[in-house]
């Protein structure tokens, strides 16, 4: 199953393209922080990643398969809010996570960072992958083809 958080539609798409290579079900995370704008926004943004608790998803699972992908931006150099409160709040003990994450620039940072997060959560990290995204939405097919050599990298 695909999890995902987004806010401005560009981890939506990644995470579609991730559905349309797996065909994983697709379960879209909904968090009243979508709703914040401007300076509170980012202020909320700040103190979710700071925090160790994230920030609250409304429509939280019951359970989850034995693996799942999570999708969701980078917030200052850490998965977003809601994907902490996700990990937090879900029981993930001896599943495996794989994450899929998008920002301006990820980096290795990035990406140890969301290790940790797996890793204190009691799941099995699986693969963690970025995606590069502009101000504009990223071309859903173009998000796909980068997917498709992400993922046979990682199987081969």
């Amino acid at each position: 199953m695909i999890f995902y958080y987004t806010r401005t539609q560009k981890t939506k798409i990644a995470a579609e393209a991730l559905h349309d290579i797996t065909g994983l079900p697709l379960y879209a995370l909904s968090s009243d922080i979508h709703e914040v704008k401007g300076i509170r926004f980012a202020w909320r943004a700040v103190r979710s990643i700071i925090g160790t608790k994230g920030y609250p998803v409304s429509n939280m699972p019951v359970s989850v398969p034995d693996e799942i992908y999570l999708c969701g931006p980078i917030w200052v150099g850490e998965p977003a809010g809601p994907l902490k409160y996700f990990v937090r709040n879900v029981d993930l003990s001896g599943k495996t996570v794989n994450l899929l994450l998008t920002g301006m620039q990820p980096t290795e940072e990035n990406r140890e960072s969301a290790r940790k997060c797996l890793v204190k959560a009691g799941c099995q990290p699986g693969g963690i992958y970025m995606i590069a995204t502009q101000k504009e939405l990223p071309e859903k097919e173009i998000v796909t083809e980068h997917l498709r050599e992400m993922l046979e990298e990682t199987n081969a």
